[in-house]
């Protein structure tokens, strides 16, 4: 699954992303080269970032909600945490490798079949569900929608529903 760049610049979490990235340095008064290192970030990954040219990985984005102490769900919808649990990078992908464990085994499908239909390849499918992936936010807002929930579903952040 391939990401270009205008599905980066037409994704609202991105931009939300990038919004509240650019808030978080106006408000530290640092310079940018300095607010990157802060957050865990070359000056070009957050050049990309604020640009939209960027689709971080799960990983980077708990990273830097992590170092920002704002939960990664307040930077990517604009809106408070409230009920949903704030989750490391590592629960997130945990939790990840489950959902789609279970989606798997109630799919009746092959691992092949199962990979093509939420636009994977056999080896990512592996890695997701052994838990060992990182995939990219677009990339995981996209695995949500083909299994038919929300990304914050998908990584934990809100209870799955019952399908």
């Amino acid at each position: 699954m391939v990401n270009s760049i205008e599905d980066r610049l037409a994704s609202p979490h991105l931009e939300r992303l990038a919004k509240n990235l650019v808030a978080h340095l106006e408000e530290s008064g640092m310079t940018k080269p300095e607010f990157a290192e802060s957050i865990g970030m070359s000056g070009s990954q957050f050049r990309y970032v604020r640009s939209r040219a960027a689709n971080p990985s799960i990983e980077m984005l708990a990273k830097i909600s992590a170092k920002l102490k704002t939960p990664l769900y307040e930077l990517l919808e604009d809106c408070q945490l409230g009920h949903r649990r704030n989750l490391s990078a590592k629960q997130m992908t945990k939790n990840l490798s489950v959902v789609m464990k279970r989606k798997y085994a109630n799919s009746g499908l092959d691992k092949e079949q199962f990979a093509k239909i939420i636009g994977v390849s056999l080896p990512q499918l592996y890695l997701m569900l052994r838990g060992d992936s990182n995939p990219s936010l677009l990339i995981v807002i996209e695995i949500a929608r083909r299994l038919g929930i929300g990304m914050w579903e998908l990584l934990g952040v809100e209870p799955v529903g019952e399908q």
